[in-house]
């Protein structure tokens, strides 16, 4: 596979308005927050940006809006580089999030609010040249279009012969989008669903949703937070890879999908072994969380 292929990021992008708060805000109290900012988020365009700051060549799919507020992450896409030519777009007003980041437990609430944003098609997918990536992700929502787009993609490798590798997102409705893990080569399983499927560790996780599977064995990642990840390659070998402690906590949004990002990049660009990238991959979640945004990620090259 040529290094020089570019990732294919799929999902969704939107406006998050970050406050920094010195603890959570009472209920029904009215204060001043520490600092506050927005940003670029969604966790497709987030992988897209943690991409970039690694050195990849990354583009975006999602649904775009012409409303004036999104110029804001449109004009962010393009100084980063990341390509949006194939991306539909709306007259809707974009999505956005509240993020309220408490300094004194290190905690971060989002409320999300999007208002039904249209997403992408798999008509709208039809439309990109595939021959240009040699990785695409995929974000799992929207399963019915979803499905679509993955299968496309597993029909192009098949009549081409591309090693065009697919990836999957996937925290939340585990009955809903489980049929997406079957069409793909890696499946990172959230912790938060897991706990909500009653898996208590990274193991039980990756076993339990290797087991729900029918028709084809992915490989399975499974970040555990504080506690490193698990990986469960395609021949049920089960591996613990340990955490990167931090030396200090500043802003968790964003963590997963840079352990998203570096384990992409690791296993497209740096040729990694499944373990090893999911290392690298902590290693990237890690020191994402030691700062605001993602810029200073780049000091890990």
């Amino acid at each position: 596979m040529s290094l020089k292929k570019t990732v294919l990021c799929v999902g969704c992008t939107v406006i998050d308005f970050v406050t920094i708060n010195a603890s959570f805000p009472e209920e029904d109290s009215d204060r001043r927050c520490l600092d506050g900012y927005w940003q670029r988020g969604g966790n497709a365009s987030n992988v897209s940006t943690v991409l970039q700051v690694l050195g990849a060549r990354v583009e975006f799919f999602g649904m775009l809006s012409r409303a004036d507020g999104f110029r804001v992450l449109l004009e962010d896409l393009r100084k980063r580089d990341i390509g949006v030519r194939y991306c539909p777009q709306t007259d809707k007003d974009p999505p956005f999030s509240s993020v309220i980041l408490a300094q004194d437990t290190g905690s971060r609430t989002i409320v999300h609010c999007n208002k039904n944003y249209p997403y992408v098609t798999a008509e709208d997918f039809k439309r990109i040249d595939l021959s240009a990536f040699g990785w695409v992700h995929f974000e799992a929502r929207c399963p019915t279009e979803t499905i679509k787009m993955i299968q496309a993609v597993v029909d192009y490798r098949s009549k081409c012969g591309d090693e065009l590798i697919i990836s999957l997102d996937f925290e939340t409705l585990y009955e809903e989008n489980l049929n997406l893990c079957d069409l793909c080569d890696y499946v990172v399983l959230s912790k938060d669903l897991a706990l909500k499927k009653g898996w208590k560790a990274a193991q039980e996780a990756c076993l339990g949703l290797e087991r729900d599977l029918i028709q084809h064995r992915p490989a399975i990642i499974c970040p555990w937070g504080s506690d490193g990840a698990g990986c469960l390659d395609s021949n049920k070998n089960y591996r613990d890879m340990g955490a990167y402690k931090a030396n200090k906590i500043v802003d968790t949004l964003g963590a997963g999908d840079s352990f998203m990002a570096g384990f992409i990049y690791a296993t497209l660009y740096r040729l990694y072994s499944l373990s090893d990238a999911v290392d690298f991959a902590n290693q990237v979640a890690s020191h994402k969380i030691t700062n605001f945004g993602y810029d200073h990620i780049t000091e890990l090259k």
